[in-house]
C-alpha cells in the first residue's frame, strides 16, 4: 500500500474512538459504489481495520456495476451487479453466503458532471431506484444503520445570508437543465430516505458532502481538482471555467471519512448531515493559484468558457455549516487546504 495512503488511514483510526472501531468487529458491511472515490476509501479503511485493529474481521460486501465479481482472500466479497435491479442484487448477495448485513454504506451514484450529463437517465435511476432497493435490502436484513449519500448540490445557489448553509435551507434547483438529473435526483434520494424512515422506521442517515478531495480521486473524472492535477502533471495550463469567481470549500477525504464513520454509528436516524470543511471558501481562480503555490511552480492559468461536455449552470457559491455534524460526532476537520492539496499532488505525481 502506498505509504501516503497508509498515513491517512492511520490518521483516520487515530481520530476514531475505540468503541466505534470495535463496533465493526465480526460485522458484515454492504458497500455500494465501491469503485468510486469515496467507496475506494471505505474499502481501504475496513481492510486496514481488519489487518491490525479488529479482534474479529469484518466482512465487506463490495457492490459496483463495473467490476468482475469474485471472492478474495482479504475478507472482501466483490459483486458485479446493478442496485437498480433489487432481485438480482439480493440473489447475488445470498449466493455469496451472506446471511446478515449489519451496516450499509450506499455510495452508489454518478458524481462527475461530465459523466452525468452523458448518462442522465442512469443518474436518476440510481438516485431513486437504487436508493429504494438498498433501503428495502436494509429492512430485509434488519440492518442497524444505513448511510445514503446525497449532495450539497441540493442547495442550488444559496442566498448570501444563508452562507454558510445549514441543513434547514431549502435550495432552489431547476428541474430542466443539464444538472437536473443529478441535483433533483439527490432530492428524490432524500425524500425516499425520509419516507422509509417515517413509514418503516428504516435506520437511515443522509449525508450531504461538500467537495471532498484527496488521493484515489479519479484523475480523469473532470471535476476541478483532478482536472488541475492532470494538467499540471502533463505540463499544461490550468483551465478555469467561466469567470473563475465561483466559490467552493474543500474537505480532505480522511477528515470526511472520520465524520462519516462516526455518523454511521452515532448519527440520528431520519436526519440529514452536511459533511465538509467550511474553511476556506475560495474562488476557482484562487484555488488554481494556491495549488501552484503549494507545489512551488509558476502559475499557468487560462480562464476559458465551459466546454460543451460540462454543465455550465453550476452554483455560484457553496460553503457548509457543519454545526449539526460537529455536535453529533464531536469532530471537525483538521487537514487544511494547503496540506490536503500537497498530499493529493504528491500521490498523483508518485503514481504517474
Amino acid at each position: 500500500m502506498v505509504t501516503k495512503i497508509k498515513k491517512d488511514l492511520d490518521f483516520i483510526v487515530d481520530n476514531l474512538d475505540s468503541n466505534i472501531i470495535n463496533e465493526f468487529s465480526g460485522k458484515t458491511i454492504l458497500l455500494t459504489g465501491c469503485n468510486g472515490f469515496v467507496g475506494r476509501w471505505f474499502q481501504m479503511l475496513f481492510l486496514h481495520l481488519n489487518e491490525a485493529f479488529l479482534t474479529e474481521n469484518c466482512k465487506l460486501i463490495c457492490i459496483d456495476n463495473d467490476i468482475v465479481g469474485k471472492n478474495n482472500n482479504d475478507s472482501r466479497i466483490n459483486i458485479n451487479c446493478d442496485i437498480i435491479d433489487k432481485e438480482q442484487t439480493i440473489s447475488t448477495i445470498k449466493r455469496n453466503g451472506v446471511k446478515n448485513i449489519d451496516y450499509i454504506i450506499n455510495c452508489a451514484g454518478i458524481a462527475s458532471p461530465k459523466i452525468y450529463k452523458k448518462f442522465p437517465v442512469e443518474t436518476m435511476d440510481v438516485s431513486y431506484l437504487g436508493t429504494k432497493n438498498i433501503l428495502d435490502i436494509g429492512l430485509k436484513f434488519n440492518t442497524s444503520s444505513t448511510l445514503c449519500f446525497s449532495s450539497s448540490e441540493v442547495y442550488g445557489t444559496p442566498d448570501k445570508d444563508s452562507i454558510p448553509t445549514n441543513e434547514n435551507y431549502i435550495g432552489f434547483i431547476p428541474t430542466m437543465s443539464d444538472r437536473s438529473c443529478y441535483d433533483v435526483g439527490k432530492k428524490i434520494l432524500e425524500t425516499t430516505c425520509h419516507t422509509y424512515f417515517e413509514k418503516y422506521n428504516s435506520q437511515v442517515k443522509v449525508l450531504r458532502p461538500f467537495n471532498l478531495y484527496g488521493p484515489k480521486m479519479g484523475i480523469n473524472d473532470n471535476r476541478v481538482l483532478p482536472n488541475f492535477m492532470s494538467n499540471i502533471l502533463n505540463d499544461k495550463p490550468l483551465n478555469v471555467y467561466g469567470d473563475g469567481k465561483q466559490t467552493r470549500t474543500f474537505c480532505y477525504i480522511a477528515d470526511a471519512l472520520i465524520i462519516m464513520i462516526k455518523l454511521l454509528i452515532n448519527g440520528k436516524s431520519g436526519e440529514i448531515y452536511n459533511v465538509g470543511n467550511p474553511n476556506p471558501e475560495i474562488t476557482m481562480l484562487d484555488l488554481a493559484k494556491k495549488l501552484f503555490d503549494v507545489i512551488g511552480k509558476k502559475p499557468e492559468i487560462e480562464v476559458i468558457n465551459y466546454p460543451n461536455y460540462y454543465p455550465s449552470d453550476e452554483p455560484l457559491r457553496r460553503c457548509p455549516d457543519i454545526t449539526k455534524a460537529i455536535r453529533c460526532v464531536n469532530y471537525k476537520p483538521l487537514v487544511n487546504l494547503e496540506l490536503g492539496l500537497k498530499q493529493m499532488y504528491d500521490y498523483y505525481k508518485e503514481e504517474s
